[in-house]
């Protein structure tokens, strides 16, 4: 345990440079946000699985993270976990384009190139050219990457297809991979083979270079740094009714979206009811008047002969009216529930910052009534721990 706590301080040391400038220099857009917060999110769900011990998991939430935010950090994490979920060609492959494409030095590089070395032990690697550059190539009948591709190709033991396309033309060759070996295919729409003979040789891993601890997501920068994604990774909010129980602005919040959802509700159902009543009345009107023989029976001034219409005119025009006050209420009210909702979201973003667990006083038992909001949906519920 100490031992990894010291490994984890002096990798975050290494790496706190690199990843501070490579968000610093890194444009930011606006478009951008809601990727970099589910890069976030994926990443964090990474780190979580990695220290877990649960590597399948956590190559599935960086696999996520780099297909929204592609930083050399995450790659790296990524590579590592496919190592020890034994996808040995992918973390190979992943480890390779690392060290192609970041810019570390020191420690990472070091351990980035040792756990190539322990991937490239269990495959077959294969240099592969074709004689016209901009080809197609497929491995599999997966797309690989187009000629010159930027690095060998590494095959997991066994039997593969490589295939070059180019022109509607085609060069393709079967070969068979062993593990720590390496080959070298040429491929060539000419040939009639598709490919020269492979040329083989053994791969052997330098001593020391199996998989070790490496360093992983564990480490996390340091508050207020940015992490490996262009954000800070180590900041975490609590969960949202945790926070609203204990934040006065909170009940506040909720107390008034729930107030405007509840108004809301029944001055709209008011005012259905007043609008029935007011076409229930006309209705009447409309009959009596067909039998008096009269027209405009409301006027003004409203017809007294041979019936009087002034009562049930009056009637029926105080009913449209309060039908419309309430129509107008219910819009407000709903308006006030919507900016008091959004507030209080707002609000927990800007204050429920996770606070470590020795800083947080114990809790008595609570219970508090929650707004419930989405698509299609309002309504209240009760939040509540133990």
């Amino acid at each position: 345990m100490i031992r990894s706590a010291r490994a984890a301080a002096r990798l975050l040391i290494v790496l706190s440079p690199l990843l501070a400038a490579a968000s610093w220099t890194e444009p930011v857009h606006a478009q951008d946000d809601v990727a970099t917060q589910m890069a976030r999110e994926r990443f964090q769900e990474g780190v979580r699985f990695y220290d877990q011990k649960q590597y399948e998991k956590a190559r599935a939430a960086f696999l996520q993270a780099y297909a929204l935010r592609k930083h050399p950090a995450v790659l790296l994490n990524l590579a590592q976990s496919e190592l020890r979920a034994k996808h040995e060609a992918d973390a190979a492959k992943h480890f390779a384009q690392y060290l192609r494409e970041a810019s570390a030095t020191g420690a990472e590089r070091a351990e980035a190139e040792k756990g190539l070395a322990a991937a490239k032990a269990a495959v077959g690697e294969f240099t592969v050219t074709v004689e016209l550059e901009g080809s197609e190539v497929y491995v599999d009948g997966n797309f690989e990457g187009r000629s010159p591709l930027p690095g060998p190709i590494y095959l997991s033991p066994g039997d593969h297809n490589l295939e070059a396309r180019r022109d509607g033309r085609t060069a393709a060759v079967a070969v068979n991979a062993t593990a720590g070996q390496t080959s070298s295919i040429a491929l060539s729409f000419s040939n009639p083979g598709g490919a020269t003979a492979p040329v083989t040789g053994p791969m052997v891993a330098p001593p020391g270079t199996q998989p070790g601890p490496g360093p992983g997501p564990g480490p996390q920068p340091p508050p207020g740094d940015q992490g490996s994604i262009g954000f800070d990774t180590s900041e975490k909010r609590r969960p949202f009714f945790e926070w609203a129980t204990e934040t006065p602005v909170a009940w506040v919040g909720g107390g008034v979206t729930a107030l405007g959802l509840i108004g809301g509700v029944a001055f709209a159902l008011s005012s259905s009811s007043n609008f029935s009543s007011a076409d229930s009345i006309k209705n009447k009107i409309t009959a009596q008047a067909a039998k008096d023989g009269v027209t405009g029976p409301c006027g003004p001034p409203p017809v007294t002969f041979p019936t009087n219409y002034t009562s049930a005119c009056t009637s029926y025009q105080d009913r449209v009216d309060t039908a419309e006050s309430q129509k107008t209420l219910t819009m407000v009210s709903f308006i006030v529930a919507g900016v008091a909702a959004a507030g209080t979201v707002g609000y927990y973003f800007i204050d429920a910052k996770e606070k470590p667990a020795s800083a947080r006083k114990p809790r008595a038992p609570r219970t508090a009534l929650v707004p419930l909001l989405g698509p299609g949906t309002a309504g209240l519920g009760f939040a509540g721990e133990l």
